[in-house]
């Protein structure tokens, strides 16, 4: 079991790098949805157990470690191996103890500081209305310094108490709208999972940094969600509720709207007008599952990988990897499970079933059916009237159908027209001239329609360098931010209003 920890942290800390090399190109590539979907790699190796011994290879005997010094002699000593004294807890038990004792204390800091911040909100909240058919909570609270979405079993949407005003009508909609995405995606169980991937590996600077671009991941892919198939001059609007909710403080379960961390990436993917076709979205998504799947199979506990990463700690530390013992966690009480839900005792009724038969259709006629008496017969009967009348009628129209004929019938009419033959039938004349003239005139205005997309793209350039210099003065006006918060956010701007002219350059 220790061996599979120790091996597990590795593989994630190494699966982690790995993600948060490829992430942003992917994300230009295929999206932020699909970059956001990188972060199931190392989960995926965090909860993977170690192989059954049938499947690993088979290797060389590796000599054990025995309680005593082991003195290898090839004609002169050349080799000291010390061991740890029988006696006593050894440094790998006490960096056990640490580690375990960490990761607990970190999980449950997280628990108690969320569970007091969902009981400041409700307890502040001066306003509630229901949500998506009452399965989300929309509350205003003074406790809130920005939207947020918080809640896994009971789900919530708050908003702080002057939001009416600061906020206007577009504004607040896609507000909500990114809220609501959050509990739709299901971000709030990804933050819980996170966090504990986190406390476990509460000591590793890597995991900081990944669950920091985890969040920033998240966010975009959620402002990507809102965005689609939105007209592009809402991503102004956009931009100004997220400046407008910037905020350096948040808590780490929930979904905050007001984080000020990558705000430069946020409103610089508002410029990028373009989605990933379906074929991006789907090859980037195969593209992740070929790569977890390589990733998974490469670093597995009892893989040949695995094993060599095992020597080689063996022979820089000396200690066997495989015999370290970590100290048991004490046992838990159970949860009580919740008192069983009894449905109100329905009206006790007799039941009665009906037993039809279809139509033969190869014989035209009805199988014999079970005898029934009473109204259930004279029930049947009429279905079987019934039937039988609707099956003539369907045969009377499908008779009385007009034919269907392509001509050209020149002139500017319909593209369609009816007539009546010589036997007196009806006719549908499809004019195959009027709807090439048409078809041409839909090119052209298609070829209009570029021109005009030219000059959106032009308008939403000044746009976002409008929504951004919007944004420096709200930062420099935001008493909420220190100094240090303020001069990062400003630094970021300036960059992004640099990158939308090299993209907007680039383009044409």
């Amino acid at each position: 079991m220790s061996a599979w920890a120790i091996e597990t942290l590795v593989a994630t800390t190494l699966l982690m790098l790995l993600v948060l090399a490829i992430r942003a190109p992917v994300r230009r590539t295929f999206g932020p949805a699909v970059a956001y979907l990188l972060w199931l790699l190392p989960m995926g190796r965090m909860i993977l157990p170690p192989l059954p011994e049938r499947w690993r290879g088979g290797g060389e005997a590796v000599i054990a470690i025995v309680p005593e010094d082991l003195t290898i002699y090839l004609g002169e000593p050349v080799a000291t191996l010390p061991v740890a004294p029988e006696t006593g807890l050894g440094w790998p038990a006490w960096a056990a103890i640490a580690w375990i004792g960490g990761a607990a204390a970190f999980i449950g800091w997280h628990i108690v500081s969320h569970s007091r911040f969902c009981a400041r909100l409700q307890a502040s909240a001066r306003r509630s209305v229901g949500l998506a058919q009452g399965r989300v909570e929309m509350i205003e609270s003074d406790a809130a310094a920005g939207p947020l979405a918080f809640g896994v079993l009971r789900k919530y949407v708050a908003f702080p108490a002057d939001f009416a005003e600061r906020y206007d009508d577009l504004e607040r909609d896609l507000a909500l709208a990114h809220e609501l995405g959050h509990h739709a995606r299901g971000d709030l169980i990804a933050n819980w999972a996170a966090l504990v991937m986190l406390g476990l590996h509460w000591f590793n600077p890597v995991a900081w940094a990944a669950y920091r671009a985890f969040r920033a991941d998240q966010e975009m892919a959620c402002d990507a969600m809102v965005l689609a198939g939105r007209h592009p001059a809402l991503r102004h609007a956009y931009g100004r509720a997220i400046v407008k909710s910037a905020h350096g403080g948040m808590v780490s379960a929930t979904c905050h709207l007001h984080s000020i961390n990558e705000i430069k990436g946020r409103l610089r993917m508002l410029t990028k007008h373009r989605r990933p076709s379906r074929a991006q979205r789907w090859g980037g998504m195969a593209g992740i599952g070929a790569l977890t799947l390589a990733g998974l199979a490469l670093t597995a506990s009892g893989t040949g990988a695995a094993e060599e990463l095992k020597a080689n700690v063996a022979e820089r530390t000396g200690v066997d990897i495989d015999r370290i013992e970590l100290p048991r966690l004490a046992q838990l009480p159970a949860i009580p499970s919740p008192p069983p839900v009894v449905a109100p005792e329905a009206a006790k009724e007799p039941r009665r079933v009906v037993v039809l038969r279809t139509r033969d259709t190869e014989r035209g006629q009805w199988p014999k059916r079970e005898e029934l008496s009473g109204p259930e017969q004279e029930r049947v009967d009429r279905s079987i009237a019934e039937a039988e009348k609707a099956r003539e009628y369907a045969k009377e129209v499908m008779a009385n159908a007009p034919k269907v004929e392509t001509l050209r019938c020149g002139g500017d009419g319909q593209m369609t027209t009816r007539a009546v033959t010589a036997d007196g039938s009806a006719s549908i004349i499809v004019c195959k001239d009027r709807i090439e003239r048409i078809a041409a005139e839909a090119k052209a205005r298609a070829e209009r329609a570029e021109i005009v997309a030219r000059a959106t793209d032009t308008s939403g350039k000044a746009t976002a360098l409008a929504s951004i210099r919007t944004a420096r003065r709200s930062i420099e006006s935001n008493r909420n931010l220190s100094d240090e918060q303020r001069a990062k956010a400003l630094a970021g701007l300036d960059q992004a209003m640099a990158q939308i002219e090299r993209d907007h350059n680039g383009h044409y």
